[in-house]
C-alpha cells in the first residue's frame, strides 16, 4: 500500500538468460575454449558496466555453464554461484520456475546460466515464441517477469551479444503468459 490511497507496487523480477560460451570436447568433458572465454569475458564486462542489480546467479550442472557463470559472478564481484539440477538441459521449465520461486524471495535480478533447450522452453513457457528471441552462446538476454511461481506478464527488455559486445533493445511489447 502507499500512503493508505490503495495503491499496490507492482515489482518485476529481472531474469537474465545466458546461454554458456562456446565449448569443446577435451580429455572427455566438455569445457569453454579460450575463444568462448575471452569473449564472454569481453560480454561480462560490458555487463557489469551496465551495473544491473544481479541477486543471485544459477548454473547448469554441466561443466560449460558452470565455468560461463563463474566468469560472469568476477566480473560482477559476486561471491557464489548456485548450481541448480532445474537448468539441466533436460529439466522442465515449470520446475526450473518453482525452483526459482522457493529460492528467491524479494531478489530483482537472477541470473540464469543454462543450456538451449532449457533457456527456450523457459522463453515459451513465459509466452514468448520459440525463436522471437534468439539465444545465442555467450549472450545476456534479459526479461523481466511479474513473479516467478505463475507468472503473467512477460517483457523482454535487452540482449547483450557477444560478437558485438554491444546493446540490443529486446523489447518487443508485454507478453500475457497463457
Amino acid at each position: 500500500m502507499d500512503g493508505g490511497i490503495g495503491v499496490r507496487r507492482s515489482v518485476l523480477i529481472r531474469l537474465y538468460l545466458i546461454r554458456p560460451a562456446a565449448d569443446e570436447k577435451r580429455h572427455g568433458a566438455r569445457s569453454l575454449t579460450r575463444r568462448g572465454r575471452c569473449r564472454f569475458r569481453r560480454v561480462a564486462r560490458a555487463f557489469a558496466e551496465l551495473e544491473e542489480p544481479i541477486d543471485l546467479i544459477c548454473a547448469s550442472p554441466k561443466r560449460p555453464a558452470r565455468q560461463t557463470a563463474e566468469i560472469l559472478a568476477r566480473s560482477l564481484d559476486h561471491d557464489e554461484v548456485l548450481v541448480l539440477e532445474e537448468l539441466a538441459p533436460r529439466a522442465s521449465a515449470a520446475s526450473l520456475l518453482r525452483a526459482l520461486a522457493e529460492r528467491a524471495g524479494d531478489l530483482d535480478g537472477i541470473a540464469l546460466v543454462g543450456h538451449k533447450r532449457q533457456l527456450r522452453g523457459l522463453l515459451v513457457a513465459l509466452g514468448l515464441g520459440k525463436r522471437e528471441l534468439p539465444l545465442r552462446r555467450g549472450a545476456v538476454l534479459r526479461i523481466d517477469v511479474d513473479t516467478l511461481a505463475r507468472p503473467r506478464a512477460t517483457v523482454p527488455r535487452f540482449r547483450l551479444c557477444a560478437s558485438a559486445g554491444e546493446l540490443r533493445d529486446a523489447f518487443c511489447g508485454l507478453r500475457r503468459v497463457a
